[in-house]
């Protein structure tokens, strides 16, 4: 035997790579090798999932509210549109601070319960707004004496005249009564001069009742007035013995 090592025969060829790839045997379990994910497709899925919630949030704040609360388009209640022309009611704050004047009788027999007149004439010496006093009854008869409340009284046109007088006419004997309304500032200057001209004055009934009474040798004359809520009663009266006139008039505009 030689002692060199034996010498292969032939020529040695390496061995080729098969052509076609190895599958993997998926039967045994075993996973599949995993390939690299390119980085722009990945950069992009973030960025459209970004885009996402950043849509889903801006459209919650339009239906939600930046507050958490419904925005205001999307449950608006539909509010009543005042139309031209229309009066707002007034509110109980107004109906408060400005009292409703009462309605005013047209005839004066309207201002007293029934049958009062009725116990005053029914001897015949006296009547209401006899025919004779009539051309006078808005230019002569006055409620008041005094010379500013006059001048108050026969500036107001639109005012209920009454006089309970002799039926057979003339005479210093009688009452007159007249009913006015007046607004709030005439009102205050008129309880203010029967204040200064030494009426007695006091509330009742709800407004400020004065009178005064005078006696001479020619007689006795007085007067009495009632204010409230723009409405003024004006009486006065000479050698009469007539009581609760006034009160029977207040009663009737302001009843209980």
């Amino acid at each position: 035997m030689s002692d060199q090592p034996e010498q292969p025969t032939g020529q040695f060829q390496p061995l080729e790579p098969d052509a076609t790839p190895v599958q993997p045997d998926v039967r045994s379990g075993a996973p599949a090798p995993k390939g690299k994910r390119n980085p722009v497709v990945i950069g992009l899925s973030v960025l459209a999932g970004v885009l996402a919630i950043a849509l889903i949030v801006v459209i919650g704040l339009l239906v939600v509210g930046p507050g958490g609360t419904p925005a205001a388009d999307s449950t608006r209640t539909p509010s009543a549109t005042a139309t031209a022309g229309s009066t707002p009611a007034p509110t109980t704050t107004d109906a408060a601070e400005t009292p409703a004047a009462p309605v005013r009788p047209t005839e004066c027999t309207q201002l007293f319960p029934a049958g009062y007149i009725e116990s005053l004439t029914a001897d015949g010496f006296l009547a209401l707004n006899p025919e004779w006093s009539l051309p006078e009854l808005a230019t002569d008869f006055f409620g008041s004496n005094d010379s500013a409340l006059v001048a108050v009284i026969s500036s107001n046109t639109d005012r209920l005249n009454c006089a309970l007088v002799k039926a057979s006419g003339g005479g210093d004997v009688g009452i007159t009564t007249n009913v006015l309304s007046i607004d709030a500032a005439t009102q205050a200057s008129v309880i203010a001069r029967m204040n200064e001209a030494g009426f007695t004055c006091s509330e009742e009934t709800g407004g400020t009742m004065c009178f005064t009474e005078v006696s001479e040798d020619a007689g006795t004359y007085g007067e009495r007035h009632f204010v409230r809520d723009g409405t003024w009663i004006a009486t006065s009266w000479s050698n009469t013995t007539i009581s609760g006139w006034t009160q029977a008039i207040v009663s009737t505009l302001f009843p209980a």
